[in-house]
C-alpha cells in the first residue's frame, strides 16, 4: 500500500475513535506532511500543508492539558480536508 493511502486510511481509523490523543492525531498529519502550529491559545493549533496553496487552513484543539484527546468533529474536518487535497499530498509524499 502507497505511503498516502496508508496515512489515509490511519486517519479515516481515528474518525472512528472516541480516545484519540493529541500526539497520535498530530503524528499523522504530520507524517502527511502538514506543519502544525500553534494558534497562541492553548491546546489551539492550525494544519498547514506546503502543497497546498490556502489563505486559512484547517484548525483544531487539543485541550488544556498534556493527555488531551482531539474531539472526533476535528479529526473528521482534517480527514475531508486530506481527501479534498488528495493530489497534491500525494505529489508532496514522492
Amino acid at each position: 500500500m502507497a505511503k498516502f493511502e496508508e496515512l489515509y486510511k490511519k486517519l479515516g481509523d481515528l474518525t472512528q475513535s472516541a480516545n484519540t490523543s493529541c500526539k497520535d492525531f498530530t503524528g499523522v498529519l504530520e507524517e502527511l506532511g502538514f506543519q502544525i502550529v500553534d494558534c497562541g491559545s492553548a491546546g489551539h493549533k492550525i494544519a498547514k500543508h506546503p502543497a497546498i496553496d490556502l489563505a486559512e487552513f484547517p484548525d483544531y484543539n487539543c485541550g488544556h492539558n498534556q493527555g488531551a484527546t482531539v474531539k472526533r468533529n476535528y479529526i473528521k474536518k482534517l480527514h475531508k480536508f486530506v481527501k479534498q487535497n488528495e493530489e497534491g499530498i500525494k505529489e508532496y509524499l514522492k
